[in-house]
């Protein structure tokens, strides 16, 4: 990933590199967490049954 983002921005600095890469993991940490809420939030739907 730090290839792909130094490739992108060839003048970042190395602690630029890092912080982008833990923001980035952070951010896709997030979003699978929001797309399986929304899921089960779906799915409450048409399943018949208590989840919580």
């Amino acid at each position: 990933m730090n290839a792909a983002i130094a490739w992108l921005l060839p003048r970042v600095s190395a602690k630029s590199i890092a912080d982008i890469d833990t923001a980035l993991s952070v951010a896709l940490f997030s979003g699978l967490g929001l797309l399986l809420s929304l899921s089960v939030l779906i799915v409450d739907k048409y399943t018949p049954g208590e989840w919580f």
